[in-house]
């Protein structure tokens, strides 16, 4: 007869049992010592800096170097203004452009002033 017995099968499966809940075990006792040396050492430490000593004081240099960015962002900001405007500018030219358009009869326009009596569309309305 070949084969495991109905014993040597329970046998091997309460093994497997025991070494996987003795794994279980070793794996959780060594998680716990790490993460007790975890809260120790932050628990104890101390911190760094205090609130009182990490404050930036500017020296001259710095100052200096501020002026200089400031008066940079303030130019830049005065350029921005001035391309808005321009942009503005444009902007009213085309629509005063669009306004005083001439409508002609054959649903084509132009921007362009012409008398209409100077003006004579071709037959097919192509100009």
């Amino acid at each position: 007869m070949q084969g495991k017995t109905n014993k040597q099968y329970h046998d091997s499966a309460r093994n497997v049992g025991i070494a996987c809940i003795g794994m279980i075990i070793v794996l959780t006792a060594i998680a716990g010592t790490e993460l007790y040396d975890h809260v120790a050492h932050h628990w104890n430490s101390k911190p760094d800096q205090t609130m009182e000593g990490n404050y930036w004081i500017p020296n001259e240099a710095d100052k200096l170097w501020l002026d200089s960015l400031y008066e940079q962002v303030k130019r830049t900001e005065d350029d921005v203004l001035e391309l808005n405007q321009s942009v503005n500018r444009i902007d009213r030219k085309i629509d005063e452009i669009m306004l005083r358009r001439i409508d002609y009869p054959d649903g084509t326009w132009d921007s362009i002033k012409v008398k209409p009596s100077e003006f004579k569309p071709k037959a097919n309305g192509n100009r």
